[in-house]
């Protein structure tokens, strides 16, 4: 049997996307009454349609549930906007899904993920260049000889600026 699950908004207007029963469930129904309902019906060697994997879920986590859910049932799995998929075999299809969330666990474990996430480029103004002067006053503030404010005035630049790089640059000695 063929059978088509989507989520739709509420106003969408809805075109029929393949041959058989098609089960619709609202975006953001956290229930996803539809979404179960197919699962009962699904068979080994049906085939669900499904017009792109953002209606089984907005996260990597809940597509790959869902994709283990109607693949656990022995269905076939075609994804309308990746035509390779229809072509494809299902246990590469499998291979695949179950490859990428395996890579994002590993990153998440290793926190490069947050890596990959930033962007290349850095944003913001350039960091200023620290003066030659920077090493001879900060020796007069670490004395007490003057304070972090009178210091930033004759290097000209602001006294946060200052003591972060007083704290972080270590001075010769």
């Amino acid at each position: 049997m063929n059978y088509g699950y989507s989520s739709m908004w509420p106003d969408e207007p809805f075109e029929p996307f393949c041959a058989g029963k098609i089960f619709i469930d609202q975006v953001g129904d956290a229930k996803l009454p539809a979404f179960e309902e197919l699962i009962h019906v699904l068979n080994a060697g049906d085939q669900v349609t499904v017009p792109g994997l953002v209606c089984l879920g907005c996260s990597f986590s809940r597509i790959w549930e869902r994709w283990e859910r109607i693949r656990d049932t022995g269905a076939r799995i075609v994804i309308l906007d990746w035509p390779d998929s229809q072509t494809m075999d299902p246990e590469l299809l499998d291979r695949m899904v179950h490859y990428l969330q395996h890579t994002q666990e590993e990153l998440k474990n290793s926190g490069s993920i947050n890596v990959i996430r930033r962007s290349m480029v850095q944003s913001g103004p350039k960091p200023k260049d620290i003066p030659v002067e920077f090493e001879e006053i900060s020796e007069k503030y670490k004395q007490g000889d003057i304070s972090s404010r009178a210091a930033a005035e004759q290097l000209h630049i602001s006294h946060t600026t200052f003591l972060r790089w007083f704290r972080t640059i270590p001075l010769m000695e």
